[in-house]
């Protein structure tokens, strides 16, 4: 296609607990432009399938809409730690549940015009209840459903969660069929 790209410079503007905002200046096509990019780094989601075919979600309360959202399980990568250790972690604090089996099914960027958040979508399966850990300030609500039930449960919010409704749709049409 031959299009130039070249970073110039990049300056962190401000950084929280979880994020940084980066301005990034760059040379594309010999035109000087500038963006803003939220550098949040990994994450994982997490479709938990019991076996009888139900899977786990949580209500959960998110500050950011100030709403209570159906989610599937998910969480920060931490620097250094592999990604299925990252799956397995956040699947106990959240859910009280731990796996025999996680599997990565994809990779997405949720938002790469604004972000290089990497998210990877997990299957567990095998799961034994062993306690939940939920961080401070974490409100959540266990919710176990049939798939479709699921699906539907999180099509009829006000607005759905994108990582939840990949999630389970991915696991609907991918990894039902290798349960």
């Amino acid at each position: 296609m031959g299009v130039g790209v070249r970073v110039i410079s990049e300056e962190v503007l401000c950084e929280g607990k979880r994020v940084r905002l980066i301005q990034k200046r760059m040379v594309i096509n010999g035109r000087e432009v500038v963006r803003d990019v939220v550098d949040f780094g990994e994450a994982v989601a997490i479709v938990p399938v019991l076996d009888d075919g139900r899977v786990v979600m949580l209500r959960q309360y998110r500050a950011p809409v100030n709403e209570w959202v159906y989610e599937v399980p998910a969480g920060r990568v931490e620097p250094g730690e592999d990604v299925i250790d990252a799956a397995r972690r956040e699947l106990i604090e959240e859910t009280g549940y731990e796996a025999s089996d996680i599997r990565r099914v994809v990779s997405i960027y949720t938002a790469p015009g604004y972000s290089n958040e990497v998210l990877h979508i997990c299957i567990a399966r095998g799961l034994t209840y062993v306690g939940a850990r939920p961080e401070p300030g974490e409100l959540i609500e266990i919710v176990e459903l049939p798939l479709m039930d699921a699906i539907a449960k999180v099509l009829r919010c006000r607005v759905s969660d994108a990582k939840t409704l990949i999630s389970l749709m991915l696991y609907r049409y991918v990894g039902e069929q290798e349960g």
